[in-house]
């Protein structure tokens, strides 16, 4: 039996709901923007918009985690998908009936984020509950999957359906969160209360997890200083796009490649996952090998080439790479963050590190694309850094795996909860390759 075959009805109808979710907010933070500059004609108004829909789910991350570790998380996860329901409606509502949101645009993009980010962290706690820890690399796989397939194909349909009629995308996005929240209260499982209460002097502790645990440590600075080289990429390639083609549909293809790319990965993640039995300890440094020194070949290439086609291309790559190193993250913090009260305020501090690079790296791009003219000096940049992200990574594992530390287990075990017990309709996979 293979690990799909543990994956439990209660999952299946999470990772429906959380999908129609992503999907119908993906919709919302597309039409959003296009909504405040149709109305105001302002690019600036527009931009605060687009920037309010982004922010809180970076700037409350760690206030979500911890009030995700506090309580009940089904609760929590209903709460956010009902309120989303009800600022959509309002919003769709509204527009019918011409009124003009003005400045309540940007409470209802800032609201969108900050739900959808409180949400992601109660439903990484909820994943740990019902699917076996051998079935963990199939279920994160899974949500990665997700997440990519939604970057793929919300912003068009968010477009499409905004050109149709305006209140559509809205429209849309509370028909899914609606669809959402009913598909958790159809899961059989509805105890996801944290077993012991988080304390506010306990997020210290959450700290020395992360900062004495080697592997965690080390890929969540890898993804942090790679995430800020990628956005030096990312924005380089779009200015490319345009010296090249004068075409705004490149950008979109860059997109769709990311998204695509990230798809494909995160189908191959869970098969190699199974095959190489990589979420074993010891085995996880394996995949932080694969994925820096990929990552060094596919900016090199970029850089070589110096195209928007190759640059596309190795973008596309990347993201294949980049859903890897996510999958071999989240198995690890859902396998070894010891409780139950602490998962989500770890998981909102790597999301604050790996996250929190984006926006410096589109910062230093700009002002460096201010002062060069070359782009090949910027993909140059960003291979050097891939490069030395490798070499140092490449000997940190060669020291780790010399003195054992690497095979090691945690001091505390694996986190299984008592009652995820395998039965019939949820049994223990085996290893064997698909």
């Amino acid at each position: 039996m293979n690990s799909k075959a543990a994956l439990s009805r209660d999952f299946t109808y999470l990772w429906s709901g959380s999908a129609a979710s992503q999907l119908g907010g993906m919709n919302a933070a597309i039409a959003l923007p296009l909504l405040a500059l149709s109305l105001t004609h302002s690019p600036v108004f527009a931009g605060w918009v687009a920037a309010a829909g982004t922010c809180p789910r970076l700037l409350l991350t760690l206030p979500a985690g911890m009030l995700v570790d506090r309580f009940d998380r089904r609760l929590i996860m209903l709460t956010c998908q009902y309120t989303r329901v009800a600022i959509s409606v309002m919003l769709a509502v509204g527009l019918a009936f011409d009124f003009h949101p003005g400045l309540l645009l940007i409470g209802a993009a800032a609201a969108e984020g900050a739900l959808g980010a409180l949400y992601d962290l109660a439903e990484v706690t909820v994943v740990r509950r019902l699917v076996t820890p051998d079935a963990l690399p199939e279920a994160m796989a899974r949500n990665e999957a997700r997440s990519h397939i939604a970057l793929l194909l919300g912003r068009p349909l968010g477009g499409f359906l905004y050109g149709l009629n305006r209140t559509l995308p809205f429209v849309a996005d509370a028909a899914s969160s609606f669809f959402s929240a009913i598909t958790l209260h159809c899961m059989r499982q509805k105890d996801f209360q944290p077993r012991k209460q988080a304390n506010s002097s306990s997020f210290r502790k959450c700290l020395d997890f992360l900062l004495e645990d080697p592997f965690l440590r080390m890929v969540v600075t890898i993804c942090a200083v790679t995430n800020f080289a990628f956005q030096m990429l990312f924005l380089m390639l779009v200015v490319q796009a345009d010296r090249e083609f004068d075409s705004t549909s490149m950008i979109g293809i860059l997109f769709a490649a990311s998204g695509l790319g990230g798809t494909l990965g995160a189908i191959v993640a869970p098969r190699l996952f199974r095959r190489f039995r990589l979420a074993e300890t010891g085995r996880q440094v394996y995949v932080l090998f694969f994925c820096v020194w990929g990552w060094f070949a596919m900016t090199a290439t970029a850089a070589v080439g110096d195209r928007p086609l190759t640059g596309l291309a190795a973008w596309g790559g990347i993201s294949f790479i980049g859903a890897h190193m996510n999958v071999a993250l989240t198995v690890h913090q859902a396998t070894w963050v010891p409780g139950d009260d602490m998962l989500a305020r770890v998981t909102s501090v790597t999301n604050l590190v790996t996250q929190g690079a984006v926006p410096l790296g589109s910062l230093f791009t700009g002002y460096l694309l201010s002062l060069v003219s070359s782009t090949r000096i910027v993909t140059g940049f960003v291979t050097v850094v891939t490069l030395t992200v490798a070499a140092i990574s490449s000997f940190w594992l060669w020291r780790s795996r010399k003195r054992r530390d690497l095979d090691r287990l945690p001091p505390t075990a694996p986190n299984q909860p008592p009652e995820l017990v395998p039965t019939s309709a949820m049994a223990t996979p085996s290893r064997a390759a698909p």
